[in-house]
């Protein structure tokens, strides 16, 4: 082999020089943990968190989760990070995703994670103490399956996951009724999303609620208040069905009154309008309304209909659809091109992705922030479209009344129960 032939060589030349054994390289193994780039050790710690909370979740209603804001995530977490940092300095690598060490320290701490929430979220006195059910679970915690015990007053040997590669669990006795108010609060579900959206299939929103549940906090949406001017604008933008790619079908006036081109050619708007005599030419009136507007070309180059509307907040335009590009890749390291292949942005991720996009371009967290006010909506509609009709903004504002005096958005949790993060509970 070729790396005894240089061993032999080294051997011959006296082996005073250190001798190096070349590895071929090999395929990337897969990941276990969840990684984002650039901040590696916290994605990996907070698979820890994620798996409490889980956990804990599988025991509330449908649709509630753990309310991780009221609790003081800090010293658990430096003190996971350190224990993990340590690991990683010890293995010489920035993460081996086989490391039986580091799967044990993220089962021990989600374990201690369970138990804090369950006692200062939940407000729980005990729990069910509950084994891992086979050949190696250690006598000790087999003897204490099944068993009541408080949290106040720990078995030998302490609380599950507290010894070390104990892979018992605390199970909660949760009476409902006697739950802190602020101890739960709502997912950002499908169901839920009926709400703003009750023409739009199940699937779409399922899919929608779980990408928006994933924005709550890089999206800025961590507010009753900035969530429901969020979906207000997008139940506008979208239509009831959720509708994720624009509709040129209107009629004559309505073109008129909501494009210039057609203000100025009103003949044109008769032409390729809806009418009793003939459907709109859709692509036609996209072209010829979205001209010469937000990067595009002429009528003719075909930008308008290409370009058109897509998205929960329908991006549009070619430099639109650029410049979404760009802030995708920047945040999301995926590099897509929407503007070679604008259909993506109708996927329902990329919907809601554009949609966040545009709502922190315009910096319209801070104008929600004003309230939940037919003035703040106002201010909000200007930024978005500042060329759309009275009707249009009368309709933005009873869709804001609506969800504000809904209920359905009260409670909704100020972080992402399907990735959460212990930064999210600062």
């Amino acid at each position: 082999m070729r790396h005894e032939t240089k061993f032999a060589r080294w051997i011959r030349s006296g082996g005073n020089s250190a001798f190096v054994l070349p590895l071929n390289h090999s395929a990337a193994p897969e990941l276990k943990f969840t990684v984002e780039p650039e901040r590696l050790l916290d994605s990996i710690i907070d698979d820890a968190l994620a798996t409490g909370l889980a956990r804990l979740n599988a025991f509330l209603p449908t649709g509630v989760s753990i309310d991780i804001t009221s609790v003081d995530l800090t010293p658990i977490r430096d003190e996971l990070r350190e224990v993990v940092s340590s690991r990683l300095g010890e293995t010489g690598v920035p993460v081996n995703p086989n490391d039986p060490v580091i799967t044990a320290i993220l089962r021990r701490y989600a374990e201690r994670l369970n138990g804090q929430f369950q006692q200062e979220a939940l407000g729980l006195s005990s729990y069910v103490w509950r084994s891992s059910d086979d050949g190696k679970v250690r006598a000790a915690h087999r003897e204490n399956d099944d068993q009541v015990f408080l949290w106040s007053q720990p078995p030998f040997g302490g609380h599950p996951g507290e010894a070390w590669n104990c892979r018992c669990t605390a199970e909660p006795i949760i009476n409902l009724e006697y739950l802190p108010e602020e101890s739960v609060c709502d997912m950002l579900t499908g169901d839920r999303l009926a709400f703003v959206f009750p023409e739009a299939e199940t699937d779409t929103l399922a899919k929608i609620a779980r990408e928006l549940d994933l924005r709550i906090m890089s999206g800025q949406l961590d507010s009753r208040e900035r969530l429901i001017h969020f979906l207000a604008q997008m139940r506008k933008e979208a239509g009831d069905d959720a509708r994720l790619v624009e509709d040129f079908t209107y009629r004559p006036a309505r073109l008129v009154s909501v494009y210039q081109y057609f203000s100025e050619n009103p003949d044109q708007a008769e032409l390729f309008g809806w009418t009793e005599e003939h459907p709109a030419n859709q692509e036609m009136i996209a072209n010829l309304a979205l001209a010469n507007r937000n990067g595009n070309g002429d009528a003719e180059s075909g930008d308008g209909w290409r370009f058109r509307g897509r998205g929960l907040f329908q991006l549009t335009g070619r430099g639109n659809y650029r410049a979404f590009s760009e802030w995708h890749e920047e945040t999301f390291r995926e590099g897509i091109d929407f503007a070679a292949d604008p259909d993506r942005a109708a996927e329902p991720v990329y919907a809601v992705r554009s949609a966040v996009y545009f709502w922190l371009d315009h910096n319209l967290p801070e104008l929600a922030n004003a309230g939940l006010t037919d003035a703040a909506t106002n201010s909000i509609t200007e930024r978005i479209n500042r060329r759309t009709d009275e009707e249009s903004r009368s309709q933005r504002r009873k869709f804001m009344q609506h969800l504000r005096d809904g209920g359905q958005f009260d409670k909704i949790c100020r972080f992402s129960v399907a990735q959460p993060r212990f930064e999210d509970a600062e």
